[in-house]
């Protein structure tokens, strides 16, 4: 029998980068700049190469914006700012092109949210559905929300070995109520053919359901037929089932002391995120309960903030009046740095569940905790709550746009930068992410995703062999299945660690 789940589909427009890693030459090169004085007959008595392997040397770097060109007598080469820093810090530069992509088509199921590449779940309209609109059974549609969120669909996005993402544009809805993804459903052998494989957990029992009920029920009343139904592009004729995917899970080292259990643990990573962070820690916070605990966490972000930090305080709900919150963190935020203070350590109110820590600690390299733990007051949660520390450089580029639709909201709403910023740290951690050589997947390793809104699970349909971190709450201007939050699921060896620990689900 066909069953028809109801779909959403959205164009994403993109930018993608690459890069090759700098030449042995081009390496030498920047440390002889490095050492000072440093002139192209000198490089060429240094280097002892053909003039025009040296030339496109130190182009590559110049263009890089990583030396510069001193006048003078004889043009000599100097050091910029960024070149500084990547001597002293040992980095290897990469030469890189940003191009315009192809725009990702991005479907959305809206029983439970799941989102998909186009290419792993294949839409029809009804005119393409005409041999089978009028006796097959629907799922319900349970989500009603217009929107997804960058931090979702970044893992579906195309991309080459070595290319990452620069930029998401603007998500645009292109598709509502007008396309649906047809299964093959096969009641007595409980089969349903036709989901992407991270769809089928989700939705085969309601496919199951709705094919069920349909057996047992009087037929489906004919729908009064269209007058002149357009030539079909791509005519219905059988289900697409098609186990392989493009791989969403990242591979990651995940070992004991990456998982935080219990209240000191995590309070010792917000204080580590707080005492090392190069420019800016997020915090999302599920709930509080007043402004006297709110007032208590800025303060504790005082320090930081003197060192000219931003510091995004980032909570869920509150009981109180969210403009409280904002007084507090302008007040502590003053104290802390007259000149900047206020700008520094910012708050809004988000709706959403998520509980989360987010820190740069050096060029191109973030820190996450996603957590089960509330960080504050009586809403932390149970005292054995479980975090993972987020190390991968894709996961955390994740994180960072997670962080940056906190700021805007589901609205878009903007506000002064702060979720631009956000993007640009993914954009560097990205980079890292590209050039990193990750160990091959073979099925043993541990691998882990992010989930975000929708996406998350419930406890219930967490894998036996999985784990979960990560809170959630209803969202009911989403839809009866409607949820803001953030989780990360683990996968394979690694999620016995986290199970291991007391209050973790899954």
């Amino acid at each position: 029998m066909i069953v028809l789940l109801p779909v959403s589909r959205f164009r994403v427009p993109y930018d993608l980068a690459r890069g090759k890693p700098y030449s042995r030459l081009e390496h030498m090169v920047l440390n002889a700049v490095a050492d000072g004085g440093a002139t192209l007959r000198s490089l060429a008595e240094a280097f002892r190469v053909h003039d025009r392997l040296l030339v496109q040397a130190v182009v590559t770097l110049v263009n890089a914006g990583w030396v510069a060109v001193q006048g003078g007598p004889q043009a000599s080469f100097v050091l910029t700012g960024a070149g500084h820093e990547a001597v002293s810090g040992d980095r290897e530069p990469v030469s890189v092109i940003v191009e315009t992509a192809r725009p990702g088509i991005v479907v959305m199921e809206r029983h439970s949210g799941q989102v998909a590449r186009q290419s792993e779940a294949r839409s029809y309209r009804r005119d393409d559905l005409t041999e089978v609109w009028d006796t097959a059974p629907r799922i319900g549609t349970r989500i009603v929300r217009d929107s997804v969120d960058e931090a979702q669909v970044q893992k579906l996005l195309h991309r080459e070995a070595g290319e990452w993402v620069r930029r998401i544009g603007r998500i645009e809805e292109i598709s509502r109520d007008a396309h649906w993804l047809p299964l093959d459903v096969d009641i007595d052998a409980k089969q349903v053919l036709g989901l992407p494989p991270p769809w089928r957990h989700a939705l085969t029992a309601p496919a199951l359901a709705a094919a069920a009920t349909a057996a047992g029920g009087s037929p489906r009343p004919l729908a009064t037929p269209r007058s002149a139904a357009r030539p079909a592009r791509r005519r219905f004729l059988r289900v697409t089932d098609e186990d392989r995917v493009h791989r969403r899970g990242t591979t990651v080292l995940l070992a004991a002391d990456d998982v935080l259990r219990g209240e000191q643990a995590h309070a010792s990573a917000l204080a580590q995120a707080l005492q090392s962070a190069r420019t800016s820690v997020a915090l999302a916070i599920p709930r509080l309960d007043g402004p006297d605990v709110f007032e208590a966490l800025a303060a504790g972000c005082s320090d930081a903030v003197t060192r000219g930090v931003r510091v995004d305080l980032l909570v869920g709900s509150t009981a109180g009046d969210p403009a409280a919150l904002t007084a507090v963190a302008n007040r502590i935020g003053y104290g802390a740095d007259a000149r900047r203070g206020r700008e520094l350590l910012r708050t809004r109110v988000t709706g959403s569940g998520a509980s989360l820590l987010l820190w740069d600690r050096g060029p191109g390299q973030l820190v996450g905790v996603v957590t089960g733990h509330g960080w504050v007051g009586a809403t932390a949660g149970s005292p054995h709550a479980a975090g993972v520390k987020v190390l991968s450089p894709a996961l955390c580029a994740d994180l960072a746009r997670a962080v940056a639709s906190l700021w805007t909201g589901r609205s878009g709403d903007d506000f002064a930068g702060e979720p631009i910023r956000w993007r640009h740290l993914a954009d560097g951690v990205e980079e890292e992410a590209a050039r990193s050589q990750d160990a091959a997947v073979d099925g043993t390793a541990t691998t882990a995703e992010l989930l975000v809104d929708e996406e998350c699970l419930a406890e219930d349909d967490v894998l036996a062999d999985d784990a979960a971190v990560g809170l959630y709450v209803p969202d009911p201007a989403g839809g009866d299945a409607g949820r803001r939050g953030v989780q990360l699921i683990v996968r394979g060896p690694g999620a016995q660690l986290v199970r291991a620990a007391p209050g973790a689900p899954g």
